[in-house]
Formats: structure tokens, C-alpha cells, sequence
């Protein structure tokens, strides 16, 4: 992650030394020098208690606002970060830094849309930055802006044309277009020039899985094993092949070794749950579709399978429950295939001035 780093340069010089934050005090001076003191000890949060009471007392001064800012950001509450610098541009619109500060806050939020609109303008101002543009294109493919990923991503490409990391973002753009075979054909070219780079093989696989080519994507993802053993989506995804296989029995080692090394990984736990209800083990099951339900609740597939569990346990009213779910989920999942189909509603006619 390249949150860090970029921070470490945005901070440098800021903060001062100072005593620490006295109950007892009362002025802006010294609650900011304390707030700096707490701030060089890395006791962030007890920082940014010290600026709020500053900030309490007067809120009109962009320097204490900004060294609250990094001192959330630096605890890696970068949601709060936003409100204060916010506040700097408003009282400072000619800071770059905090403009960069609250660019990089809203892609430690997640906000990424947000981020690519902030970002963008400290890029231009800094056009060789070139940890500031991997952000930047990051922010564009996570905000599904595929255009002005693919933008930023030649540019880093021409930079460092070897950069597999560069190639994997390049192909996740492609692929977000629909532009599959492009995107494969981006890997396999970065997995030959690089084939012992982190997620190379991985990638590959997994636009291949996409894709139903069950063979080589499980050639791919053995090869990112090779060189990262510990890979937990490569034995995920291995898993799962195994399962459309009807290996049930393969798979289920897979999927458990994925689980216990990232138990973020939805389809570990959807793949378990499918396999624990064919052994008749319906309260494992459930707790693994619970789990995939809870990874990505746009999704209807874990609670489809939870009604059944449920309908065949004589648990009517959990059921029920989870069917209606399906119900709601697959009614917004059609609405959303006609407006792709459809395009946007024609625009209302304007009235006539009488």
C-alpha cells in the first residue's frame, strides 16, 4: 500500500516539539504544541483529542486543523481525516498539501470516486510523481472509471514496462470493460516477462476461471503456488475448480486452507458451505453461507442456499426470510440489466415560459 509513504512525505516538518497535553490547559498555543508533542510519540489519538480542544476554542486556524487531519490519518482513521481538511481548503484553498492529504483520505476510506477527483488535480501539479499516479489509477479502477485507469496505468506502463503490478491493474481495466481477451492476453504477456512477480499467475487465473477454462486457469494458479505457497486465494480458487469438477472431496481441503490464511474470501466460504450441506453438517454449512452472505450482501447465491438448508431443516420462518432476499435481489439485479439495455431515461422536456 502506498498510503504510507506518500503520508510520511505530506507530514514531514510539521510538528514540533512540545510538553505534553496538560488537563489543565486551556489556550489554543498550548493545546496545538501538546497535540505536536503527543503527535512525535505516536499516541495519535490522544493528538487529536489535544486539537479538537484547540479547534473547540478556534476553529479558524487551517494549521491545527491539518496537524488533526494527520494525526487520524496517521492512526488509520482516514474517514475522520476528511472533516478537518475539508475545513483547511475551505479556510486555505491554496493548500496543496491538505488538498493531497484529503485526496489520499478518501482512498483510505474508500471513497474512491471521491479520491480520483481530489488526486487528479495534485497529479497535475506533480506530473513525475509517480507513487501519487499509481493512487490516482488505482482510484480509477476501484471507482469503476476504466478510461482514466487505463490513462494513468500506460503512463506508469512506459515508465516501467517490466512492472507486472502494473500489467495485473491494466488487465483488471480491461476486464471491467468487458474487454476479456485483451485482458488475458495482458497477463500472459506480464507472466512471461515476469513470472515470479506476486499475482501474475494468480490474475491469469483467475480471468480464465471467469471465463470457464477450468484447465488453465488451474495450471495458473498451481504455478502462483510455486512461488507463494501460502497464496490463500490461489488454494480458493483451486477449490472451487475442484467443486465444479464434482470433486468434493479435493476441494474441501482447498477451500479450508484458504479460509484459515484469509478469512475474507467469499467463495472459500460459500464452496464450504455447498460441501458441508452435502454431508449432511447443515449448522457448519449455514455458519459458512452466513458468512459468504455477510462478505458481499449484494450477492443471492448464500441465501438461496440458505432457504433451502433452512427448508429442509423445517425452519419455515428463517426461510421465508432468506428466499425474500433472493427475491429482492434478483428483482434489482433485473432492474439493472435493463437500465444497461435501455440506457438512461430520456430527458424531461423543459416547460415553456408563459
Amino acid at each position: 500500500m502506498l498510503v504510507r509513504p506518500l503520508l510520511f512525505l505530506l507530514a514531514a516538518g510539521l510538528c514540533a516539539q512540545a510538553p505534553r497535553c496538560p488537563s489543565e490547559a486551556h489556550d489554543v498555543a498550548g493545546l496545538a504544541d501538546a497535540g505536536s508533542s503527543l503527535s512525535r510519540e505516536g499516541k495519535y489519538s490522544l493528538a487529536a483529542d489535544c486539537y479538537r480542544k484547540a479547534i473547540a476554542l478556534n476553529p479558524k486556524i487551517p494549521q491545527i486543523q491539518l496537524n488533526l487531519a494527520l494525526a487520524e490519518f496517521k492512526a488509520g482513521h482516514f474517514r475522520a481525516a476528511i472533516e478537518p481538511l475539508r475545513a483547511v481548503v475551505a479556510l486555505d484553498s491554496g493548500n496543496s498539501q491538505a488538498r493531497t492529504l484529503l485526496g489520499m483520505s478518501y482512498y483510505g476510506a474508500g471513497e474512491y470516486a471521491n479520491a480520483v477527483s481530489w488526486l487528479s488535480a495534485a497529479l497535475a501539479a506533480d506530473p513525475a510523481n509517480s507513487q501519487l499516479r499509481y493512487v490516482v489509477a488505482q482510484s480509477c479502477l476501484w471507482a469503476a472509471q476504466y478510461d482514466c485507469a487505463l490513462k494513468e496505468f500506460a503512463q506508469l506502463g512506459r515508465e516501467d514496462p517490466d512492472s507486472a503490478a502494473v500489467h495485473i491493474l491494466v488487465a483488471e481495466a480491461l476486464d471491467g470493460q468487458g474487454k476479456q481477451s485483451e485482458a488475458i492476453a495482458e497477463l500472459q504477456a506480464a507472466a512471461a516477462r515476469s513470472p515470479g512477480d506476486p499475482n501474475v499467475h494468480f490474475g491469469l487465473g483467475y480471468l480464465l476461471w471467469k471465463q470457464r477454462r477450468d484447465d488453465e486457469a488451474e495450471r495458473e494458479f498451481r504455478l502462483e503456488l510455486v512461488h507463494d505457497p501460502a497464496h490463500a486465494k490461489a488454494h480458493a480458487w483451486l477449490g472451487d475448480i475442484a467443486l465444479r469438477r464434482g470433486d468434493a472431496h479435493s476441494a474441501q481441503p482447498l477451500l479450508e486452507k484458504a479460509a484459515r490464511l484469509q478469512p475474507d474470501i467469499r467463495i472459500a466460504h460459500l464452496d464450504l458451505g455447498i460441501i458441508y450441506a452435502d454431508q449432511g453438517r447443515q449448522e457448519r454449512a449455514i455458519a459458512e453461507l452466513r458468512r459468504a452472505a455477510r462478505l458481499d450482501p449484494s450477492r443471492a447465491d448464500a441465501h438461496y442456499r440458505l432457504g433451502r438448508i433452512y427448508q429442509a431443516m423445517g425452519r419455515e420462518r428463517e426461510a421465508r426470510a432468506e428466499l425474500a432476499i433472493v427475491r429482492r435481489l434478483r428483482q434489482q439485479e433485473d432492474e439493472k440489466t435493463l437500465r444497461e439495455i435501455s440506457g438512461p431515461p430520456p430527458t424531461l422536456p423543459q416547460p415553456k415560459q408563459p
